[in-house]
């Protein structure tokens, strides 16, 4: 799985919006959901593909475990 920090320094240096979600936010578990249906028309990649279920199934695991709500 990409290193999200690497990511994120990417990003700043390329002046390129990114968007983070947090296991702890009530939303972000839906929000993944929608992005993994919509990459499966469109993306033909299936390591990038198996790896969104993979984040899937940690903010799952997370919610399983933890409360969540909207995040501060």
């Amino acid at each position: 799985m990409k290193n999200p920090i690497v990511m994120i320094k990417q990003c700043v240096e390329k002046e390129e919006p990114y968007f983070v979600l947090r296991g702890q936010d009530i939303c972000a578990l839906p929000a993944i959901e929608a992005y993994y249906e919509a990459i499966r028309n469109e993306v033909k990649d299936p390591y990038f593909i198996e790896e969104i279920e993979e984040i899937m199934k940690d903010f799952r695991a997370f919610r399983e475990e933890q409360q969540t709500h909207i995040p501060d």
